[in-house]
């Protein structure tokens, strides 16, 4: 597989089931750090550790528990960097709009520049980009607007619980 940089062989994807969506998150490696993440219907070739799906899942679960030294950041730009970084920090259940992250980040005109940053995420899921919408809609997505939707949906119910 390909690396998200295009350079590069990565190592094959591992997964595991993410209930209530039917769907696996796939991690791509390089260097024994995780390189890329995606959302697919295909079961993958293996499984990471009991102990990095809990990390990978608490990203995903508990903002503020940050993917620390899992991820592989070294081809991300600062700013994007500084964008995947805020939007890490927004709990399950809320949202926070493409300006609201823009005005977190110190850049309050960037909105758009926060969309273009988002729809290169390489840790989808991970780094919970589903979070942040339009301030008239739902936004993008780079897996569909109903993925986003459907992750938004099952981020409310895991509130609830």
């Amino acid at each position: 597989m390909k690396g998200r940089d295009g350079g590069g062989e990565s190592d094959p994807a591992e997964g595991l089931i993410i209930e209530g969506l039917g769907l696996y998150l796939l991690v791509e490696r390089r260097g024994g750090r995780i390189c890329r993440t995606s959302l697919s219907g295909k079961r993958p070739e293996a499984s990471p550790s009991p102990e990095e799906a809990e990390a990978l899942m608490r990203c995903w679960l508990m903002p503020g528990e940050g993917p620390g030294e899992l991820l592989d950041l070294s081809g991300v730009p600062q700013f994007q960097r500084a964008v995947l970084k805020a939007v890490a920090a927004i709990p399950p259940g809320q949202t926070l709009t493409y300006g609201q992250v823009a005005r977190k980040i110190g850049k309050p005109k960037a909105a758009r520049a926060v969309g273009a940053a988002l729809a290169k995420n390489p840790f989808p899921l991970v780094i919970p980009c589903h979070r942040v919408v339009a301030a008239k809609g739902l936004g993008g997505y780079s897996c569909g607007p109903d993925l986003k939707r459907r992750l938004l949906d099952l981020d409310k119910k895991i509130c609830q619980r």
